[in-house]
């Protein structure tokens, strides 16, 4: 009984890959999962964004509405 307890003391505490240290890995590699799947939703979400601004219409009205823009002749009340 006291050897294989001192053997399992080795092998989780004193070995190269500890219990610690896979409870650590473990944690890095769900953290890192999780902003792979956050970063890939954004890069879905700006593909989408991307696509709808080849659309002249819409890429007008974003211009009118995000960065103030006009044609010629027209003017703009800011409204806050």
């Amino acid at each position: 009984m006291l050897v294989t307890m001192i053997f399992v003391v080795m092998v989780l505490f004193l070995s190269d890959l500890t219990l610690p240290d896979l409870i650590r890995t473990n944690r890095s590699v769900r953290r890192l999962r999780g902003e792979i799947e956050r970063y890939s939703n954004q890069a879905e979400q700006d593909s989408l964004f991307i696509k709808q601004l080849l659309d002249d219409e819409f890429l007008e009205k974003y211009a009118r509405e995000k960065h103030l823009m006009h044609a010629d002749g027209e003017e703009v009340f800011i409204v806050e």
